[in-house]
């Protein structure tokens, strides 16, 4: 574990006067959940640091609502549905000078300090290719979170930390990234895409990325960056496609070398399971029985070796 005070002094290149700050670039997936877009631009403009590049990535021009840009740059990209393609579309469209790349879902609200921390933890350490932060509430795992409850549970947590007199900024190192909120340094990315074929809402798309990564770079979760993953269903896929994923992506994965066979295993068991168990009672929010039957679908076509990730696109 390696610690940095937040009142340490950056390296000399980063103090020196004449040195250019690190250019930031936040690229959003989005799809189906418009009243969306008006939040995520809004806390993006309320950063310490601004971004100086956000690009919307939807499937078509209904999946971006209206917003305020407030003298952001946004760069709106409309194309082909998924995770993947829509990063990948974003990826491409980046401008030249950008620095650093951050990952956020489309109802993950961060906090008002995130893009500064960031940009200095990244800058303080050469060698550091990608970083996650921590969720305060998740609410995919959990019960979904409101827009107002999660800029309230942010604004707490960021009182919490200033009414500290010294903030460590932890630095755990870590195998993969959490994709909800996620930066890797451009230069350490300039030849990796994510892989399009985790179609639709491209289920552990990034721990495939940030994994090929890992291979040549440095990861780590940032206690210092925090913000709030709400879990808005709305514009999510059936839970049919979902729980197909769930398995067949897992076993693709393995097959690929990302995952050894033991976490696939471990994602398999743990997502039928859950799926099984939950199915007797389900949440509201979440097609609990729909994800089992397409999980015992992925499983049957993994035993007649027909399966493959694209498959669930057409179920």
């Amino acid at each position: 574990m390696t610690t940095l005070a937040n009142d340490d002094p950056l390296p000399a290149a980063t103090n020196d006067p004449v040195a250019p700050r690190l250019r930031v670039a936040v690229a959003i997936a989005t799809k189906g959940r418009p009243a969306a877009t008006a939040w995520t631009v809004r806390l993006l403009a309320r950063q310490t640091v601004r971004p100086d590049q956000v690009i919307l990535s939807g499937s078509c021009d209904a999946d971006i609502g209206p917003y305020d840009a407030d003298g952001l740059r946004v760069d709106k990209l409309v194309g082909p549905a998924g995770s993947s393609v829509q990063r990948n579309r974003a990826l491409d469209a980046l401008a030249p000078d950008i620095d650093i790349v951050i990952f956020f879902d489309d109802d993950y609200a961060p906090g008002r300090h995130w893009i500064e921390h960031c940009a200095k933890v990244f800058a303080a350490d050469p060698s550091l290719a990608g970083l996650s932060g921590r969720t305060l509430r998740d609410g995919s795992t959990s019960r979904p979170v409101g827009w107002e409850e999660a800029v309230e549970l942010i604004d707490q947590a960021e009182d919490a930390v200033s009414s500290r007199r010294s903030v460590d900024r932890v630095l755990n190192p870590c195998t993969s990234l959490y994709g909800c909120n996620m930066a890797y340094r451009a230069r350490s990315i300039v030849s990796l895409r994510f892989d399009e074929r985790l179609v639709l809402y491209g289920w552990l798309e990034d721990k495939d990325f940030s994994r090929r990564l890992a291979r040549h770079g440095r990861l780590v979760r940032c206690n210092d960056l925090f913000g709030v993953h709400l879990g808005i269903q709305g514009g999510r896929v059936s839970g049919r496609r979902y729980g197909y994923s769930q398995v067949v992506n897992a076993a693709y994965l393995h097959r690929k070398g990302v995952l050894s066979r033991r976490e696939a295993l471990s994602n398999i068991v743990r997502a039928l399971g859950m799926n099984c168990v939950k199915s007797v009672r389900p949440e509201a929010h979440l097609d609990r029985r729909g994800r089992l039957i397409g999980n015992v679908i992925g499983i049957a076509e993994m035993c007649a070796g027909s399966a493959s990730p694209e498959r669930a696109a057409r179920l």
